[in-house]
C-alpha cells in the first residue's frame, strides 16, 4: 500500500470496481463498464490500482496490460477534484513499479494531444514522445500523442 497526500493506492479489488466505474463516467465519454474492469481484472498480464481517499472513496484507477515483455497502459483516470493533489502521479508511479515488477523492457501509452497537464506529468515521470495516432479518440475526436518509457 502507498500514500502520497493522504490518498492511498492499492491493487483494484472487485470489490472496488464500482468506484472505478464512476471514476470512468465522470471522467470520460465512453467509459469503461463494471464488466469491463471485472474482465480486466481476470487477465494474466494486467494489474490494476485504485486511488482511495481519506474516506475511502475510490477517487482514481489506473491500469496496465503487458505482454512478451512489453506493456501497455490501458486507462489512468482521477476525479476533476482529486487532480493536481498528486493523485495521478501516484497511480503512474504504481503502474511503473508493476512494470518493474512484471520485468517489462518498457510501457506504452496514448494521451489526448491537448492534454498538456497528463503530458508534462509523463515526462517528468522518464516518458518520451512516440509518434502521433491522428483520430485515435472519439466524443471528441483528436489525435493521440504515444509515450514509451524504456526500462
Amino acid at each position: 500500500m502507498k500514500q502520497q497526500n493522504s490518498i492511498r493506492i492499492l491493487p483494484l479489488a472487485p470489490l472496488l470496481v464500482p468506484g472505478a466505474a464512476a471514476v470512468e463516467r465522470a471522467c470520460f465519454s465512453l467509459p469503461w463498464s463494471e464488466a469491463g474492469f471485472l474482465s480486466e481484472l481476470q487477465k494474466e498480464g494486467a494489474r490494476c490500482f485504485a486511488a482511495l481517499s481519506p474516506s475511502g472513496e475510490v477517487v482514481g484507477w489506473a491500469g496496465l496490460e503487458s505482454v512478451c515483455g512489453e506493456g501497455s497502459v490501458t486507462n489512468i483516470a482521477v476525479l476533476p477534484e482529486f487532480r493536481r493533489r498528486g493523485t495521478g502521479e501516484a497511480l503512474t508511479r504504481a503502474l511503473l513499479a508493476a512494470a518493474r515488477e512484471l520485468a517489462l523492457d518498457r510501457l506504452l501509452l496514448e494521451v489526448r494531444a491537448s492534454n498538456a497537464p497528463a503530458i508534462a506529468l509523463y515526462e517528468k515521470l522518464g516518458f518520451s514522445p512516440l509518434g502521433v495516432r491522428p483520430g485515435f479518440y472519439e466524443a471528441p475526436r483528436e489525435d493521440a500523442l504515444m509515450m514509451q518509457r524504456i526500462f
